[in-house]
C-alpha cells in the first residue's frame, strides 16, 4: 500500500482498548491520541459497546480504531499519509489478514476495513505498549469517568 500522501501532511493515530479493572467482569473502554505533523490534535476515550467477555479488549481496540478513523475523516484529512499505531497483536494481525476474526469481532472488523478503504495512504503498525502510553491513559480516563458517573448515581 502506497504511503506517499498527496497533501504532504502526516497523521499519526495511537489507539488502545482495554477491559478495566479486569477481564472478565471489567468495563471495556477505548482511547486514542491523534497527531498531525507531530502536533497533538485530539485525544478521546469512551465506553466500548460490549459486555465484559474474552473478546472485550479486542472489541475496545476495534472501537478505538473506528473512532479515530471517523475523527480523521471529520477533519477532512483523508488524503494525508496516515499511520495508525496499536499495541494489540490481535487488531494488527487481523487487519493484516494474518489471523482469523472471531464472530464477536466480525462486524467491527468489517466496519474498520470499510473505513480503511476510504484512506488511500494508510498503514497500521504494531508498537510496544510502552510507546502507546497516551492512548492508554485516554482509555483509563474513560474508565474513571464511567466509574465516577456510577458513583454519582448512588
Amino acid at each position: 500500500m502506497s504511503i506517499d500522501a498527496q497533501s504532504g501532511h502526516l497523521v499519526e493515530a495511537y489507539v488502545d482498548g482495554e477491559c478495566l479493572p479486569k477481564i472478565p467482569g471489567g468495563v471495556p473502554v477505548w482511547g486514542f491520541l491523534l497527531l498531525r505533523d507531530n502536533t497533538p490534535v485530539d485525544t478521546r476515550g469512551g465506553l466500548a459497546d460490549s459486555e465484559s467477555s474474552p473478546d472485550a479488549t479486542s472489541v475496545a481496540e476495534y472501537q478505538a480504531l473506528i473512532n479515530v478513523l471517523k475523527r480523521i475523516r471529520h477533519f477532512g484529512w483523508n488524503r494525508d499519509k496516515i499511520i495508525v499505531y496499536t499495541d494489540s497483536q490481535t487488531l494488527h494481525n487481523q487487519l493484516k489478514d494474518h489471523w482469523k476474526v472471531s464472530s464477536e469481532l466480525l462486524r467491527l472488523f468489517e466496519k474498520a476495513k470499510e473505513l480503511i478503504k476510504g484512506f488511500p495512504f494508510i498503514e497500521v503498525r504494531r508498537i510496544p505498549r510502552a510507546q502507546n502510553r497516551v492512548a492508554h491513559r485516554a482509555t483509563k480516563a474513560a474508565y474513571y469517568e464511567e466509574r465516577m458517573a456510577q458513583l454519582r448515581k448512588r
